[in-house]
């Protein structure tokens, strides 16, 4: 490069231990860096950091986070940026706002998009035009009733008052005080962001938002165009006014208290407690690493140290531990535990789940009297307060009593030196190595960017002089570490944990807080209303905001927008085929590309699974690979076949699996959250991610954990009642608890026949299966055998293969169906398979919506929310795949899915960022996203919206949206519009097979969808989106989306928030429910 730039450096950072990726450093005149990383990918990325320290509670940072694609002095038209992006293979722009650096983010499927790009969001970021109506929509305006709205202001409402982020603010004011810039908060208190002014925005931006102080980073294939593109920016977008931020952040170890106890709204009986240290500077990589590696040791699996004492124990006392290093300045170090019980012994078996603020009683409806006798039992409630380590249930929230234990713990571990293995962290290191390698392999982007924007906040808050490559050379780090003595290992752990100051925090649910908050917010209102004079010129000051704040692009900018070849897109290379299918094996895909490892997949299908047996799903998915096994005569075990029984421990054999794969899991459907089914809820998949030389070792450890589990009553018990203390922190999330009510109400049972798996595993259902699994752990272990032996009888299993170029396809087919047909023969019950289905694929798909007379309106209220959600749910039975088995290329000439994808791309038109739909709801303020959703497979549309300060006007937002795209069609819908949703779908449809895992992904779903490969999928979308007519899209948008306005159409509607709200009359008449309920 020349001119404006010039070169700074060159280095490469190993993506393996033998491979390396490119690395180049320009500077600009200006002091503005550029870092290009040449990232084989078929997708490119770039992020614009802009390091900023928050000065106050007010979330400066966070709010120019979101003012800054509002228009820019050159580009004055809001909404130009996005249009620009989504014109250019993506999604659009994004960016995020973390304690000490706020980064602007893009995703491209092309360098030439990618080029087409930069220079206009160089100048939003540099010039934004912050002016005073954008900051009453985007930040906080009220209305003339004093309601309270804006975009940043209902973020922070849904957040501010959530356990981890309560917890989470108070820990950072322990580790660095209350003053210090980490422990502000950075993206705003809802009373302080009411305080912040446009003009403080302003001079923030001009402290912070300076070029000398920006460094931007680039990942992908990049190549003369994007450097060309970087010359090619005008010098009056890149420029500098000499304000430099850098600083050096204060190092010093705060006097005050270490230990904390606060509230959180929340009426359920679990909190958490969460650990902090004061790590090295991030600059010394090694003793990161390694502190990384010790905390990953301590907490990461389930035979892990920290796993054992506290949650993997006879009586949990937490449900989850984890550790993690965070990059800060200096580094901190953090041990969590979730799902803590909570007053007399947590009894989260007794949890009622109920959140109706008005029927405290209601938590015993529904319950038998022996169950209500059972609960009640003094000698059963006595007994769990404490386990047969002596905890004392009542105390583990008390300020300093986890503390004391966490402390005894450490201190036998450091005593027995790792429990007397000294290869545990031999193990441990090289286990790490291995997740690193799948990292940079699936995301070779997002782990150099992060790696990457580390060190440029480093260099801007700790050193004061630019660099990057800190963790060019990570690899080599591990591999040095893998060659520490056990003593190396023991000395850090007593300098960074035992002996170093702790700080932890308690994080305590508070059943009235949620009401203190509701009444506070009522005052506030009628606080904010007392001091509007004229209500009628105050509303107008609101309208006439957001009138100049809307999105209207005038038809000679749009023509200006330059758009890229469509023929520079790529795709992932790979090559799709089968192997032959023998043994339990009705099908087995394979997928070729360049990859390290061997990605295995099996499907077994459900839908023979015995309604009695339905209820236990999700239990037997939690105790897979976290149960004893009960090795028989002739299994293989360490190379040989036994000769007598072997019992294995669930810890060995966890810790067995650890070290054979570098992933592995199972769940029901594709997903992989408890209590969230998935769209193929009635196939059990299970999956493992190993290198090709641990291949068979870790297949044959796999199927040993399928087939000889052991459900002993204290591991049903254990991992029962930590699957209940997630239920109980699942049921606090607004979003969590609108799907499962969506699901729930959208799935009808049929008469006889069994009820669907996803309502069996809804954590409605499982929350009251579970409990009562406590009551009885012995008895549920028949169950959870039957379930294995109708899986592994399963006609119909098919296998999912990713693997090298170089690796033999059938071989790995061969070694599974050995190893399965060797634990078969060991297997008492086992009956071979007579026959096969034709197509294993072929998953029947059946409408599972109520039929209703009419609209089901539910209101549910959650103490443990302060924004409000919402969903409207109508059928729609449109299609994607192929309709039939008939020729491929006959049946695409029809085009027969021209609605679906019509559909899809009318919705990707409203509801895009600066959309008609973003307009309309977020841009007046009333709620932090929206959006509308195609749920194919469920057969469903639907209208979702988040973190809504006023939800109601919200709905009525849409409503009123829909109506005026009806009238007004041409203004809404036009050519520019259609290919700029085009161009959007391009990028997902790229996005989402860039990585070999993903690819191999699609190869599961195009089958099951009746593709016989990916590329026929690909085939098949392009030609339908490129023949979708603008008369197309209308007459998708006349019968189905309208049906989310009409009110004679039976749609399901689910308004999910917090106690005191009422929703208006408008949205029609509401049935009032608590979860019970649904």
């Amino acid at each position: 490069m020349s001119k404006q730039f010039v070169k700074e450096s060159e280095l490469s950072y190993q993506k393996s231990a033998h491979s390396w990726i490119p690395t180049t450093v320009h500077r600009h005149t200006t002091g503005l860096r550029v870092v290009q990383c040449k990232v084989q990918q078929p997708i490119y990325t770039l992020a614009i950091y802009v390091p900023t320290l928050p000065e106050n509670d007010t979330g400066e940072p966070h709010t120019l986070e979101h003012l800054v694609f509002c228009g820019s002095k050159r580009f004055a038209h809001r909404g130009y940026l996005d249009a620009l992006a989504l014109c250019n293979f993506s999604q659009g722009t994004n960016a995020w706002t973390y304690e000490d650096v706020t980064c602007y983010t893009l995703t491209t499927a092309s360098e030439e998009a990618l080029a087409n790009v930069m220079a206009a969001y160089l100048d939003h970021v540099l010039s934004p035009q912050l002016r005073d109506e954008q900051f009453v929509t985007e930040v906080y305006h009220y209305d003339s009733k004093g309601r309270e709205h804006g975009v940043v202001f209902s973020e922070v409402l849904g957040s501010e008052s959530e356990e981890a982020e309560v917890g989470e603010r108070r820990m950072l004011q322990l580790l660095f005080g209350e003053d210090a810039a980490y422990a502000k908060s950075f993206g705003g208190l809802t009373r302080s962001v009411a305080q912040l002014t446009n003009a403080e925005v302003a001079e923030y931006h001009k402290r912070f938002y300076d070029a000398c102080n920006i460094t931007m980073v680039v990942t992908g294939p990049v190549g003369a165009r994007f450097e060309q593109a970087l010359e090619d920016i005008p010098p009056e977008i890149l420029h500098s006014s000499g304000h430099d931020s850098r600083r050096m952040i204060p190092i010093n170890v705060p006097e005050g208290p270490v230990s904390a106890r606060v509230l959180f709204a929340a009426d359920s009986h679990v909190g958490s407690v969460q650990f902090g240290w004061r790590g090295p500077m991030g600059s010394d990589v090694e003793t990161v690493t390694a502190l990384e590696i010790l905390l990953e040791y301590l907490t990461e699996e389930a035979s892990s140290p920290l796993s054992m004492r506290f949650v993997e124990c006879k009586r949990p006392v937490a449900s989850s531990v984890v550790g993690y290093v965070k990059q800060s300045i200096p580094t901190t170090m953090f041990i969590g535990f979730d799902g803590v019980p909570y007053g007399d012994g947590g009894d989260s078996e007794g949890e009622s789940g109920d959140e109706d603020e008005s029927d405290d009683e209601s938590e015993d409806e529904g319950k038998s009297e022996d169950e209500e006798e059972e609960e009640s039992e003094p000698e059963e409630e006595d007994e769990s307060k404490s386990d047969e380590s002596g905890d004392d249930i009542t105390r583990l929230l008390d300020e300093g009593y986890f503390a004391e234990l966490l402390k005894i713990e450490l201190e036998r571990i450091y005593a027995t030196k790792f429990d007397g293995d000294a290869q545990a962290l031999r193990r441990a290191v090289e286990q790490y190595g291995q997740r690193l390698a799948k990292r940079m392999e699936s995301h070779a982007d997002d782990t150099l960017q992060t790696t990457i924007g580390i060190d440029i906040v480093a260099s801007h808050f700790a050193t004061g002089k630019f660099a990057v490559g800190t963790r060019a050379r990570i690899f080599d780090v591990v591999a040095e570490l893998a060659q520490r003595p056990i003593e190396y290992w023991l000395e850090l752990l007593k300098t960074w944990l035992m002996d170093a100051r702790t700080c932890h925090v308690c994080t305590v649910p508070d059943a009235t807080m949620s009401a203190r908050l509701d009444a506070e917010r009522q005052q506030i209102e009628e606080a904010n209303a007392a001091t509007v004079v004229d209500a009628a010129a105050h509303d107008q000051r609101i309208a006439l905001a957001v009138e100049a704040n809307r999105v209207d692009l005038p038809a000679t900018v749009r023509a200006g927008i330059p758009e890229p070849d469509a023929g520079g897109t790529s795709a992932l290379p790979h090559t799709q085929l089968c192997a032959e299918a023998h043994g339990p094996l009705a099908a087995v895909q394979v997928l070729r590309s360049d990859t390290q490892f061997v990605n295995v997949r099996l499907h077994v299908p459900m839908a023979a699974m015995p309604e009695a047996l339905r209820p236990f799903l999700a239990l037997f998915q939690g105790l897979l690979f976290n149960t004893d096994v009960q090795l028989p005569v002739g299994a293989v075990h360490e190379g040989a076949k036994l000769t007598e029984p072997l019992h294995v421990s669930y810890a060995a054999m966890d810790q067995q699996l650890a070290e054979l794969t570098t992933s592995r899991g199972s769940s029901v459907g594709m997903g992989v959250e408890p209590f969230v089914s998935s769209w193929t809820d009635e196939v059990f998949v299970v999956s493992l991610h190993t290198t090709p030389e641990k291949y068979a070792d870790a297949v044959r450890c796999i199927v040993q954990a399928i087939v000889f589990g052991s459900f002993v009553t204290e591991r049903i018990s254990t991992v029962a009642q930590n699957l209940l203390a997630d239920i109980a922190q699942i049921k606090r999330d607004g979003r969590d608890v609108l799907t499962a009510c969506v699901a729930r109400l959208s799935a009808q049972d049929q008469v006889g026949r069994p009820r669907w798996i996803t309502n069996h595993v809804s954590l409605f259902d499982q929350e009251r299966v579970l409990r009562q699994v406590m009551r009885d752990a012995a008895s549920v272990a028949v169950y959870l055998d039957e379930i294995r032996r109708v899986l592994v009888h399963a006609p119909g299993m098919f296998l999912s293969l990713g693997m090298s170029d170089t690796d033999d396809a059938q071989q790995l087919t061969n070694t599974f169906v050995h190893e399965w047909q060797t634990c078969m023969d060991a297997y008492s019950q086992y009956v071979p398979i007579s026959e096969q289905p034709n197509d294993p694929f072929a998953i029947p798909r059946e409408s599972r919506l109520p039929q209703l007379s009419e609209p089901l309106r539910v209101h549910v209220t959650l103490r443990s929310i302060q924004a409000s959600f919402a969903a409207i749910c109508v059928p729609c039975a449109l299609r994607e795949h192929p309709p039939s088995e008939a020729d491929f290329d006959t049946q695409l000439a029809r085009l027969p899915a021209r609605d679906f994808y019509a559909l899809q791309l009318l919705l990707e038109l409203l509801h895009r960022t600066d959309g008609p739909l973003f307009n309309a709801v977020r841009g007046m303020g009333l709620a932090y996203g929206a959006y509308f959703e195609l749920r194919e497979r469920q057969g469903q549309l639907m209208f979702l919206c988040s973190r809504a300060s006023n939800v109601s006007g919200a709905i009525l937002a849409m409503r009123a949206l829909v109506e005026r795209v009806g009238e007004h069609w041409d203004e809404y819908v036009g050519a520019f519009e259609v290919a700029m949703a085009r161009s959007a779908l391009v990028f997902s449809a790229v996005d989402e097979q860039v990585t070999p895992g993903s690819v191999l992904m699609m190869c599961v779903v195009s089958a099951i969808d009746g593709f016989a490969s990916v590329d026929l999928r690909n085939k098949w979308r392009a030609a339908h989106l490129r023949a979708v007519t603008i008369d197309d899209m209308r007459r998708v948008f006349d019968t189905y989306v309208r049906r989310l306005v009409d009110p004679q159409v039976p749609a399901i509607h689910v308004v999910l928030t917090p106690p005191g709200t009422q929703l208006e009359p408008e949205l029609g008449s509401f049935s009032r429910r608590s979860l019970n309920e649904i």
